[in-house]
């Protein structure tokens, strides 16, 4: 018996050690795999990129790898952006190192989402991650709401939980402002909206009234809620000659809310416009117009009630950060001025991409009319000729080997014929932008494709500081799972990289560039009685002028040269503006295209189609450039300047390694009147 529990024990015994050094084991490996720390924030910068300024620091044994950044927006439509920024990092055992990743503004539009930071080992597996929620916003960017309520606490929720709203030429944070009668009148300057809910207007002075009322016609925007606290709210704000009523069951979703939200929840009203103050103009969620530059909206609820209402009173899937940023986008497309810079910038950019995809359909692109003629003599001659010749020499009986050995021959002579066909290097187009007054450094765009089906990447040249992808190219999703990329930038040392992962060959790829470099000497100025003056060292076989509101196209302006537009033949004139009009249709102008607009659909295009006219259509590319040149400056110019744009073949190749390219300049001067 004690035999059998010395057994017992020794067995137990053993079994313990071995749990224990098993522990210990696993405890030591835990202790030898340290953490790598990364930290990130956004340095403070006037140039036209986000600087994320990156620090790693390694507790472990040497680490060597890809750190890679990725802007998601986590929206939940569309969530990444698809662009990888990956910068090639060395990290012995115990150091912290740290360099900046340089994001151009223009490859993202909403800074509301989160960064990604991941470590990739040399086999692309990932380390370690970290998120950085907001990290790019900015309160420098901000709107600012001011908020005149007596519930001041229960509309917080107006800045929409850090969510952007889409103003002037991009999204941007709100930020709250909470506003004091007698006091607010001097912070009215710095406000983009301004918010009057559940408060006492009456108590309001003749002063302050008049004071909103200026701020609004300057470009302010209004929004009044009213609902239960109607009476409160409105009866003070007496220039808007607005009546109300408690709305009936027929009148309560006259404005759409029941798509929205349960009203049956909220104390809803009806307005009326006895004095025609808002010119029958009514916005869909609320009672609203354009008032001067800005606009005043009421809303049929207090947002007070609003605010108070939980999730399950949303439908439709709706949020109530959702249907916020639809009442202030509302207001934002009635006020006239937010629309003055952004719709034109939205619509600059959307045109100097479109004008991008000609580049390559001129005089340059591949003719296969020879190819098409070998292969029309091919079939003719294995069908009827050969079986004719055949039959002439009484040996008919041959056919059946002839046919084969003219295939193969005629295959042969096709493979020949089509060398020059083969696309055996990245092809490349490039635009580069640059501002003769020196105000911005030189920005670049380039259009690539590859015949192949697989990853490719493209060095740039030297000197370039940042590079992302283009407009609306950063929203090409990628089929994988989160964390994969489709375009991807990479740095090595002080070298850039540029490349995707298609999903067929000659697939495009945009992208845009950017470097500090001293700006070329001269400029091209303008003088009083509509002459141009040539003062740089290019020769531009074609130049635009947009004056007053007129775009003018003209031919070869030599460098030294003066040129009198009065005096010379103008190839293409069109009456512009510099001003949009909004979502909603309501017109800031009389004329319906700007630069980039007209440039496009009255000249480029024209050409673009017209198959017959081989004159026209040879310096198509040319044109194109020039016209992205038009984009690109119009943006940066204000409504009464006069901008001259010059363009000029064969400028500084923007690639290197094995690629074809073709490169364009454009110049440009913006001259004030």
């Amino acid at each position: 018996m004690k035999k059998r529990i010395k057994r017992y024990t020794g067995f137990f015994t053993a079994l313990l050690l071995a749990v224990l050094l098993g522990t210990t084991g696993q405890t030591v490996q835990a202790a030898e795999i340290e953490p790598i720390y990364i930290e990130a924030k956004v340095l403070p910068s006037d140039a036209p990129t986000f600087d994320v300024q990156v620090t790693v620091r390694n507790l472990g044994t040497d680490w060597e790898g890809i750190v890679r950044l990725k802007t998601e927006t986590g929206l939940g439509y569309g969530s990444y952006t698809d662009c990888a920024y990956d910068t090639a990092l060395s990290l012995p055992e115990g150091s912290t190192k740290q360099f900046t990743v340089r994001l151009p503004k223009d490859s993202i539009d909403r800074t509301d989402g989160y960064v990604r930071v991941t470590l990739l080992d040399r086999k692309m597996n990932s380390v370690t991650e970290k998120m950085f929620p907001k990290l790019l916003q900015n309160d420098k960017d901000a709107l600012s709401m001011g908020v005149l309520s007596d519930a001041y606490a229960s509309l917080t929720y107006l800045d929409m939980g850090g969510n952007e709203l889409y103003y002037g030429d991009r999204t941007r944070p709100i930020k709250l402002v909470q506003l004091q009668q007698g006091s607010f009148v001097p912070s009215l300057n710095g406000l983009a909206f301004l918010v009057i809910d559940s408060f006492n207007t009456q108590a309001l002075t003749d002063e302050e009234r008049t004071a909103i009322e200026s701020w609004v016609d300057k470009g302010g925007m209004l929004i009044v809620g009213t609902g239960s606290q109607a009476e409160k709210t409105l009866d003070g704000l007496s220039f808007l000659e607005i009546e109300y009523s408690e709305a009936d069951d027929t009148q309560v979703n006259d404005f759409g809310w029941d798509d929205f939200v349960d009203t049956s929840k909220l104390t809803m009203v009806e307005f009326s416009d006895p004095k025609d103050t808002l010119g029958g103009y009514y916005q869909y969620l609320q009672c609203g117009a354009p008032w001067g530059d800005g606009s005043v909206s009421l809303l049929p609820c207090a947002l007070t009630d609003l605010g108070a209402l939980g999730a399950d009173a949303y439908l439709n899937e709706g949020t109530q950060e959702s249907l916020v940023e639809r009442i202030l986008n509302n207001a934002v497309d009635m006020a006239k001025a937010p629309n003055q810079s952004g719709t034109l910038q939205y619509n600059t950019d959307y045109n100097l991409e479109r004008i991008f995809t000609i580049l390559g359909r001129g005089s340059n692109r591949l003719q296969f009319g020879g190819l098409k003629l070998l292969v029309i003599v091919y079939v003719i001659f294995v069908g009827p000729v050969l079986y004719l010749i055949l039959r002439a020499l009484k040996k008919r009986d041959l056919y059946w080997i002839a046919v084969p050995i003219a295939s193969l021959a005629g295959i042969f002579l096709i493979y020949w014929a089509g060398r020059g066909f083969e696309v055996a290097s990245t092809s490349v187009y490039s635009v580069s932008m640059e501002d003769l007054s020196d105000k911005e450094n030189v920005t670049t765009y380039l259009r690539c494709y590859d015949a192949g089906h697989t990853e490719w990447s493209l060095s740039l040249a030297d000197g370039y500081t940042y590079a992302g992808p283009m407009m609306g190219s950063r929203y090409y999703y990628s089929d994988e799972q989160e964390g994969s990329y489709y375009q991807r930038i990479q740095k090595e040392g002080e070298r850039f990289a540029v490349g995707i992962r298609p999903k067929k060959g000659f697939e495009d790829a945009y992208f845009t560039a950017g470097k500090a470099a001293q700006p070329h000497t001269g400029t091209l100025s303008w003088d009083g009685d509509k002459t141009v003056t040539n003062e740089t060292q290019w020769d531009f076989p074609y130049f635009a002028v947009i004056t007053d509101d007129s775009l003018l196209i003209y031919r070869n302006l030599a460098a030294g040269e003066r040129f009198s537009l009065a005096d010379s033949t103008c190839e293409y004139m069109e009456t512009v503006t510099r001003l949009r009009t909004n979502s909603n249709g309501y017109s800031y102008s009389s004329n319906s295209y700007t630069p980039a607009e007209a440039y496009y659909y009255g000249y480029l295009r024209e050409m673009m189609w017209d198959d017959d006219d081989k004159e026209t259509r040879k310096d198509i590319d040319i044109k194109a450039a020039l016209g992205m040149g038009i984009s690109y400056a119009c943006v940066r110019a204000q409504s009464d300047d006069v901008i001259i744009v010059g363009v000029a073949p064969d400028w500084d190749k923007a690639a290197e390694g094995d690629c074809s390219e073709v490169s364009y300049g454009c110049l440009y001067a913006i001259v004030e009147e």
